[in-house]
């Protein structure tokens, strides 16, 4: 087989410039540390934060996996935020040409327009502003350079430096890291493949239309200006969600909006292939002509009809405080490999000691008094890791993406405090969390 060396040599000196990189950061680390600074959760989360890219992903995934890592660390790590400094043009428009311009097109034969500056800039993409000649407005996600590659170096290196982190915080220690460094693999190197969020999207679209759901929409995806690294796709013209004020300009209640989303979302988990496990406000959209746009759908989830059903019928019991039912439901969502072992009566007592202590601590539970939307979203967040921490003492394990649909809830939460702080998500009579199939 012929080596392309030019290509070889540029991809041998970005991995060994990552190393590098990494080591840097990791030793002004480790000399906090011998200066006496204590190694705990937030040192790992600003050291995270510094290494970029992986990191940043590895610190969101240790966020929304509960049933994984030690608590302090999932709490540390709940405001690690995906933020980057925009890359220059320059270095987009190599990628869009490497990519698209190909068989003697350049890309001023593709594009009317691009626009230099970005809309957005995060770990692993930029998204640019531009015109097709038939004057259609669409939005390029362009993979930035070197992702990839910076993240399997990092997922290689981070097998050996996590033996030091065991080493500096006894509470990181796995009963396994394997397993662990492979799903967060599979999930992030999933991001990186744009030609399967382009089929994440078609599945949704395909979702709305079988359901007949007019309310919302997804941007459409341009096949033949698509790649694993640039994902081109109709531009979609809004405002955010989180502005009552503003919403007002395009819809008349804003509560219904609301409730037209979650009943969207609800129905995804039975009906499509998916379902979107990143809604924050960045990412959802009231238009113009008033229907909904979900956004962006390079993290998506998969979870079981009857582990929804299951899941659904804990948070009932969970309202109506019958933790026997909460235990039951708790064992029919697939969480645990032995459900003959799980002692239902003592999980259930289990269940109602935690939730009240919780609520003897958490005067917000019961003095009635409002709290900002995260201070909610933070009671909801405690209240989930202290099941998880029970469950794991009765020997059960949460599916896969159940941690994903948790911290979907949560965003549902915290918009529901802005547009609709009097909708109960479980019990009001406008949401139906539990589609019928069509």
């Amino acid at each position: 087989m012929k080596i392309h060396r030019p290509h070889l040599l540029k991809h041998t000196l970005n991995v060994a410039n990552r190393v590098r990189q990494t080591a840097s950061v990791a030793g002004l680390s480790a000399f906090r540390v011998a200066k006496g600074e204590k190694p705990d959760a937030q040192m790992l989360k600003e050291t995270f934060e510094q290494l970029g890219t992986t990191y940043i992903k590895i610190g969101q995934f240790v966020a929304s996996t509960p049933s994984l890592f030690p608590r302090e660390y999932v709490e540390a790590f709940q405001d690690c935020l995906d933020q980057t400094t925009p890359l220059s043009y320059q270095y987009i428009e190599q990628v869009l040409s490497d990519e698209l311009a190909i068989n003697g097109q350049s890309l001023s034969d593709l594009f009317a327009h691009i626009e230099t500056e970005p809309l957005a800039s995060a770990s692993i993409a930029q998204v640019h502003a531009a015109r097709l000649y038939n004057g259609d407005e669409v939005v390029l996600k362009v993979q930035k350079p070197d992702v990839e590659t910076i993240m399997q170096t990092d997922l290689g290196v981070l097998h050996g430096v996590t033996k030091i982190i065991e080493l500096l915080m006894p509470s990181m220690r796995f009963a396994s890291i394997a397993p662990i460094i492979d799903e967060i693999r599979l999930r992030m190197l999933a991001e990186t493949d744009f030609i399967a969020e382009a089929q994440n999207i078609r599945d949704f679209q395909q979702f709305l239309a079988v359901s007949g759901n007019t309310k919302v929409i997804a941007p459409t995806v341009y096949d033949e200006l698509t790649t694993k690294r640039v994902l081109t796709m109709s531009r979609l013209n809004g405002v955010s969600m989180i502005n009552e004020s503003v919403m007002r300009q395009y819809c008349d209640d804003p509560a219904q909006v609301m409730a037209d989303t979650l009943n969207t979302w609800f129905a995804s988990l039975m009906l499509c292939n998916s379902f979107h496990a990143d809604l924050h406000a960045g990412n959802l959209m009231l238009l113009t002509d008033g229907r909904i746009g979900f956004l962006d759908f390079g993290i998506v989830g998969k979870l079981k009809a009857e582990s929804w059903r299951a899941c659904m019928g804990m948070m009932q019991a969970l309202q109506d405080n019958d933790y026997q039912a909460m235990a039951h439901n708790m064992i029919d969502m697939e969480m645990t490999h032995g459900r003959s072992q799980v002692d239902v009566a003592a999980l259930g007592q289990d269940l109602e000691k935690m939730m009240r202590t919780i609520m003897a601590e958490d005067k917000a539970f019961t003095s009635g008094v409002p709290s900002n939307s995260k201070e909610q979203a933070d009671e909801l967040n405690k209240m989930m890791l202290e099941i998880v921490a029970v469950g794991k003492r009765h020997g059960i394990h949460f599916p896969r993406d159940f941690a994903l649909l948790t911290k979907q809830l949560l965003y549902f939460d915290r918009f529901m405090r802005t547009l609709a702080p009097d909708m109960d998500m479980f019990s009001d009579q406008r949401v139906a969390m539990i589609a019928q199939p069509v």
